[in-house]
């Protein structure tokens, strides 16, 4: 079908398609507005309607990474794999946002539901799969954050094996 068949194209130039889509930006604009009014009644008012909204679209902004209590403490989680030859390799989460969300849930122990997917996925999709992963490893990393002021220092590093996974038997240890 040629791109220009397409709904989208369609929708785009229709005048009532253009006024839907101009009605829809305007909605979500005023709702992020409403999302991001300071504490006041009118905040208050608007908060149950734009609330859901908020969350089906994944607007929430949370400004508390930063204040008034900055975390103390630094994590990672990596992992430790071992291959069928014994041979070992170590697997870093990529460094972005939608990793890093994923490092804030998977490292804590209420999470644990995450540990056995994330184990066998690694062993399935790390460079060098195709070797035979035979145990992965999680590693849970932690240092605390100098007090802000202070001078940087980098504290060392802590860590403690999390979660082992036999990837043969597709079972924890």
């Amino acid at each position: 079908m040629p791109i220009n068949d397409g709904l989208q194209h369609r929708v785009e130039n229709s005048p009532a398609g253009r006024r839907v889509l101009s009605g829809l930006l305007a909605a979500v604009v005023a709702v992020v507005i409403g999302w991001n009014l300071p504490p006041s009644r009118l905040r208050e008012a608007v908060s149950p309607v734009v609330k859901p909204v908020v969350g089906v679209l994944g607007l929430e902004q949370r400004w508390n990474l930063f204040a008034p209590n900055p975390p103390q403490r630094t994590y990672e989680v990596t992992a430790r794999i071992t291959y069928a030859d014994g041979g070992l390799a170590l697997w870093e989460p990529p460094t972005n946002d939608r990793w890093r969300k994923w490092l804030g849930a998977a490292r804590t122990s209420q999470n644990r539901v995450l540990w056995e997917p994330t184990a066998a996925w690694i062993a399935r999709h790390h460079d060098g799969a195709e070797r035979g992963a035979v145990r992965v490893e999680l590693i849970r990393r932690w240092r605390d954050l100098p007090p802000p002021g202070n001078p940087v220092v980098e504290l060392p590093w802590q860590e403690e094996i999390f979660y082992t996974y036999d990837v043969a038997s597709g079972q924890d240890e």
